[in-house]
């Protein structure tokens, strides 16, 4: 058991020979690639790309949101003009487009429907 050296003794030793303890390395953290100018960049394209989204449809829906995310929908056309109706119509777009699973899942599911 003499041989086994706790911490509280390995600093004692250092401190005593004037050494400071050998800390174990740790690695700097990585830094994020994403710089505040390629976020403001990215984001500014995302703006771009919401105004440019048409409005295509005739339908109305009428849907049930949170306070949380209506008030930011309203802040958001504040601060950059972007209208309620095509931020939700452009999300909506990209989460399809994103998840073609679920086109093909409901195609699917409509064919074996008893009508």
């Amino acid at each position: 058991m003499s041989g086994i050296k706790s911490l509280a003794d390995e600093l004692r030793d250092s401190i005593r020979k004037g050494k400071p303890p050998q800390a174990k390395e740790i690695p700097p953290a990585e830094q994020t690639k994403d710089t505040p100018k390629k976020k403001t960049e990215t984001l500014e394209r995302l703006f771009e790309n919401i105004l440019n989204h048409e409005l295509t449809g005739r339908e109305k829906l009428l849907i049930r949101l949170d306070d949380k995310t209506l008030f930011l929908l309203k802040q958001l056309n504040v601060a950059k003009g972007i209208d309620m109706n095509k931020i939700i119509s452009y999300s909506l777009h990209l989460f399809l487009k994103s998840h073609p699973e679920l086109t093909r899942y409901i195609k699917e599911h409509i064919k074996t429907l008893d009508l």
